[in-house]
């Protein structure tokens, strides 16, 4: 009986070892789906994935560019919809507070930034925009075509 008793009980301990590992395991690849990687560079911007589920939402943008670049977020449909000046830069000031949750500031080229964004479900819209002076006149990055959309479910 002490035997049996011994071998239930090792037997037990194993299975509580397998089980807290695949739950440890399943916990830090939740953690890592919740990363969103995302290149910035002349004139685009590419994150990975382009969907992903509401929440807290680590960015991780790395700037391959040749330029200072800056990530924005903004909830929106469309990048039409956003309020835009002179030069063709959004103004952000004319945008609800509560459909901007953020974005990332200027960062040099060749770097990578990173901040956390709490998502609620819907379409925004990923962009740089930097007004640049240059000799024939101002060129905003946004103006240029510098963004994208992504969803959160």
């Amino acid at each position: 009986m002490k035997r049996r008793y011994g071998i239930v009980l090792a037997v037990v301990a194993i299975c509580a070892l397998t089980f807290g590992m695949v739950g440890a395991q399943a916990s830090t690849s939740a953690k890592k789906s919740k990363a969103v990687k995302v290149k910035l560079f002349e004139f685009e911007v590419k994150p990975k994935p382009k969907s992903f589920a509401a929440g807290k939402i680590k960015f991780v943008a790395k700037n391959i560019g040749t330029e200072e670049h800056e990530m924005v977020i903004v909830r929106a449909d469309d990048a039409a919809e956003l309020p835009v000046d002179e030069n063709g830069g959004v103004v952000e000031d004319e945008i609800d507070e509560a459909d901007l949750p953020g974005e990332i500031e200027e960062f040099a080229k060749g770097t990578k930034a990173k901040k956390s964004f709490d998502l609620e479900a819907g379409t925004y819209i990923l962009f740089c925009n930097i007004t640049e002076e240059e000799e024939d006149g101002p060129l905003n990055h946004f103006n240029e075509g510098m963004y994208t959309t992504f969803t959160v479910t």
